[in-house]
């Protein structure tokens, strides 16, 4: 590696600070999996709401997942090249 290819201090930080927005949005996208799984089974007897959950489950929680780890795959195929 060259002198110029070391990221600076400036990238190391901005790195660190994305990293750590990246784990805040995977804990709170696993956090709707997780309570919306725990409140499945408070209401497994109502249809209705079974079908709500499910939705909110899949569109705050599963979705945004899906689009992350599409990234970070992403990134990791880009930084193999």
């Amino acid at each position: 590696m060259s002198v110029e290819d070391e990221p600076t201090p400036a990238a190391d930080e901005q790195r660190a600070g994305d990293l750590r927005q990246l784990e805040h949005d995977i804990k709170s996208y696993l956090n709707v999996v997780s309570m919306g799984l725990f409140a499945l089974e408070g209401v497994k007897d109502e249809p209705d709401k079974v079908a709500d959950l499910c939705k909110t489950i899949e569109e705050d929680g599963v979705k945004p997942l899906k689009g992350i780890v599409a990234e970070i795959v992403a990134l990791a195929r880009n930084a193999q090249k």
